[in-house]
């Protein structure tokens, strides 16, 4: 990674460089959500970037854009020197016309199917949200420059790597496709927005692409530090970092599996990770699984505990405990039940009786529903 005290230098050499986000989702009641978007304005000028991309939902609907304009405007006509380029998203698709401003130093990237801006040494191309249009028909008659082209797209990127966000999108994971072969060597860089998750780059040959994920929460689903994303270009060639947005609340995601035998060596392992992990602008959700040989109820209780304990030590706190239950209608199973006797048979071995327990029962969570 390239460090960010002075990104302009590599090698000896001096970058344009740009800092990119998407998918702020403003809206009225939320109002920590304009001071993420300060934050990064600020940081752009801070870290003396060449230009800032915002690619898509900077508002959560249009009637939000019409309500929050202002207070944007006011935000980035504060950053007079910092060139903004804004893309429309499939939430914000109508926000951004002639008639909008947004301050003297933004360009609305609104036409379709595309535009072309040269800046500097490259050339900015915005493909604004265009619905369920393929990315190769929208760019169909755009010259495209392997070592200049820098393309901004609200939409959701093709690739097997990436499938698993698929569900997280639902219905929307069809809007603006893209597939591999429509940007691989072509351009120089794709920054895309749509994605909220995480921070997620894949390369294509020479060609890098990347989602910042969302610069703030705007659901569980944000998992780890949020960040921008800052890139830099020089001589047809590209390099990205991720920005850690210092401010800004993350989920983090724990499991604990919990054994029969075992619930008050489990607990004492939570309380003690959960101490480890506090953090005023973490939230944290444990995923607690498992079978118990005690009562469900004094499990819960238990936890309950925990999580009042430490819940004042972070943003927000939830230990889940939905997928813990007592092992005792596991007992009534005939073929478990003559599974554990054989496993008694032998109380020499009682440290590998144990492990052969544990992988059963993790086998029988694994097939989420257990026939008795």
């Amino acid at each position: 990674m390239l460090s960010c005290k002075h990104p302009e230098i590599f090698g000896g050499r001096v970058f344009v460089k740009f800092l990119h986000t998407a998918d702020f989702h403003l809206k009225e009641d939320d109002p920590s959500r304009l001071k993420i978007l300060s934050w990064i304005v600020n940081k752009a000028k801070e870290l003396l970037c060449d230009a800032l991309f915002i690619t898509g939902d900077l508002f959560d609907s249009d009637g939000q854009a019409h309500i929050l304009r202002g207070k944007v405007r006011e935000i980035f006509t504060s950053a007079r020197d910092l060139p903004i380029f804004l893309l429309p998203g499939n939430h914000d698709a109508n926000s951004y016309s002639k008639e909008t401003f947004y301050g003297d130093n933004c360009t609305l990237l609104y036409q379709k199917p595309f535009q072309i801006i040269p800046f500097k040494d490259v050339e900015i191309i915005g493909a604004p949200f265009q619905g369920e249009i393929p990315f190769s028909k929208c760019l169909r008659d755009a010259e495209l420059n392997p070592e200049k082209s820098i393309v901004l797209v609200h939409g959701t990127l093709y690739d097997e790597r990436f499938s698993r966000v698929y569900a997280e999108l639902g219905e929307e994971a069809r809007y603006m496709p893209i597939y591999p072969w429509d940007i691989e060597n072509k351009v120089l860089c794709l920054a895309l927005g749509h994605y909220h998750s995480h921070f997620f780059p894949l390369t294509y040959g020479k060609t890098q692409v990347f989602y910042p994920g969302s610069p703030l929460v705007t659901s569980r689903r944000c998992v780890g530090k949020r960040c921008a994303v800052l890139i830099l270009t020089e001589g047809g060639k590209v390099r990205i970092e991720p920005v850690f947005i210092d401010p800004s609340p993350y989920w983090e995601n724990l499991e604990w599996i919990v054994f029969p035998g075992k619930e008050e060596e489990k607990l004492e392992g939570i309380e003690e990770e959960v101490k480890r992990k506090k953090n005023e602008k973490l939230m944290l959700w444990g995923e607690i699984k498992g079978f118990l040989a005690i009562g469900e109820k004094d499990f819960q209780r238990k936890v309950k505990e925990i999580e009042e304990r430490y819940r004042k030590e972070f943003k927000e706190l939830v230990l889940n405990t939905e997928g813990v239950n007592y092992w005792g209608s596991l007992l009534e199973n005939r073929s478990i039940a003559r599974f554990l006797e054989l496993l008694e048979e032998d109380p020499a071995k009682e440290a590998l009786k144990q492990r052969t327990l544990e992988i059963t029962l993790l086998s029988l969570l694994d097939l989420k529903k257990v026939s008795i």
